[in-house]
């Protein structure tokens, strides 16, 4: 009876007829829209009138996009080398945030590889002080025994153990900010990096000196920066709280001359590459007081 009385019910409010009216309401509402949409399309929030945008870019030729031109320079480093390409892309962009910390060296390796070991915290500063063991030691033993140690762990950084693992970790972020830091003192009063990339090598040299050494005057002493760019680009020098910067629209040469900078200072110079989206970051240290009457090159 329940079953005979369901489907009489069934046939009287003939579901099939429902869903085809409610499937052709559907369609004719859509088709409205669309049209209005074809006569008026929709602005975003920041528009205030229609505009055209174009279908794609096109990228330069030659350049992948799928890793950083910046990247390609880590492999060839001794340590950084070594490690699987995820590990050291993450290392390399911690370090690049890092590099104008001013902490001391063993925080720097703290800081550089704890969101790799989240859960090995406890273990971190105690790893940093022995990889900087050979920082405070001229000995070429303890020295050849660390790397010989990387050696060991290069093919299997996946099984090793997290304090080996740190440890190398550390080594790598080491060698990467020492690569990422130009240091000029009265001793060593120019100092020059060079990075390789897929448009070629970037070249980047800094020196300290005075403009008019002869009166010995410290504020005379200038900062010149020169670089040579693989594509077109600028270069930025800043101090925090000044700021100076040098483009080209090709690849070329680029200089800035920075005066009145008092010794003991650090600078953050940026370089930007049209076909990179990101900036690649160096230090420049002015470790100590020049001694007056210093001539630079």
């Amino acid at each position: 009876m329940k079953e005979d009385s369901f489907s009489q019910t069934a046939q009287s409010f003939n579901f099939g007829e429902i869903h085809a009216v409610q499937e052709r309401f559907h369609f004719l509402i859509k088709q409205r829209l669309m049209s209005e949409y074809e006569k008026t399309p929709p602005l975003f929030p920041w528009e205030s009138e229609l505009r055209e945008y174009p279908a794609e870019v096109a990228d330069p030729v030659g350049v992948d996009y799928s890793v950083s031109l910046w990247n390609q320079h880590l492999s060839s480093l001794k340590v950084p080398g070594l490690l699987p390409e995820p590990v050291l892309n993450a290392l390399f962009k911690q370090c690049q945030s890092i590099v104008l910390s001013p902490i001391k060296q063993g925080v720097q390796l703290v800081r550089a590889v704890e969101s790799l070991f989240p859960a090995q915290g406890d273990m971190l500063e105690p790893i940093a002080d022995i990889v900087l063991v050979p920082t405070y030691r001229s000995d070429n033993e303890t020295q050849t025994a660390v790397f010989e140690q990387v050696n060991q762990l290069a093919d299997d950084y996946a099984s090793a153990k997290p304090e080996q693992q740190i440890a190398l970790s550390m080594m790598a972020a080491k060698e990467i900010l020492s690569a990422m830091t130009l240091s000029l003192s009265a001793r060593s009063p120019e100092d020059s990096r060079e990075w390789v990339t897929a448009c070629g090598i970037l070249k980047l040299s800094a020196s300290y000196a005075g403009a008019n050494p002869v009166d010995g005057n410290d504020t005379d002493k200038q900062l010149r920066v020169s670089a040579v760019l693989p594509d077109s680009g600028q270069i930025r020098l800043w101090d925090g709280n000044v700021e100076k910067r040098a483009a080209c629209s090709k690849p070329g040469s680029l200089d800035l001359v920075w005066g009145s900078l008092t010794p003991a200072k650090t600078c953050l110079l940026e370089v930007s590459l049209h076909s990179e989206e990101t900036s690649l970051r160096f230090v420049i240290k002015l470790e100590e007081p020049l001694e007056s009457g210093f001539v630079g090159a």
